[in-house]
């Protein structure tokens, strides 16, 4: 009934509650003034776009980063972790196929999809979010584990300092940004 501007990020249109909700966030970007809605759209298209160049890296990565696990268990540790790399490509997929569906629904009229549809949907969110997430947590805790007992090179040192200093990074500049879009939508807002 009332337009409400709110940001929003991926996630919303990744784990939506239904196939209606979808349809209407979707639709609700395209209802917004002009100039919001091409910047909203064109920001929200760039953002699936990117995701197809960034893909390969994080599953590649993460396929590494299973892959030095492994090489360092004996038996069902190797065994598990090259399971968990290869099952990368699954996620990979997945993700895929998530951003061909999302491109596809991003109309003025969004189709409401079937619910057998949307619970496949639902379904390859679970299971891509699920192998990346189990692969990066087992293998950062196998990680922590050989650090704590001394089985590490002092090189990997190095490394975890570079990601550290990523992340720092990232938060800053997400900060950063998250201002200026919170005064550019306060002076939309102010108009």
């Amino acid at each position: 009934m009332h337009m409400v501007i709110r940001k929003f990020s991926i996630i919303d249109l990744e784990f939506p509650p239904s196939a209606m909700e979808l349809a209407i966030f979707i639709k609700g970007i395209f209802l917004l003034p002009d100039e919001l809605s091409k910047k909203s759209l064109h920001a929200l298209k760039g953002q699936l776009y990117l995701d197809f160049i960034f893909m390969p890296a994080v599953y590649g990565s993460i396929f590494i980063l299973c892959m030095k696990v492994s090489m360092k268990m004996t038996s069902f540790g190797h065994v598990f972790f090259a399971i968990l790399a290869w099952l990368q490509c699954i996620a990979w997929l997945c993700d895929i196929i998530e951003n061909i569906y999302l491109l596809n629904k991003i109309k003025p009229q969004p189709v409401v999809s079937k619910p057998a549809v949307h619970i496949a949907y639902q379904i390859n969110e679970i299971i891509k979010w699920g192998i990346a997430l189990t692969a990066v947590i087992c293998s950062m805790a196998a990680i922590f584990y050989f650090w704590l007992v001394g089985l590490y090179s002092h090189n990997s040192i190095n490394y975890l300092l570079i990601i550290t200093g990523e992340l720092i990074i990232i938060f800053i500049a997400k900060k950063i940004t998250a201002k200026s879009e919170i005064e550019k939508l306060e002076k939309f807002q102010q108009t």
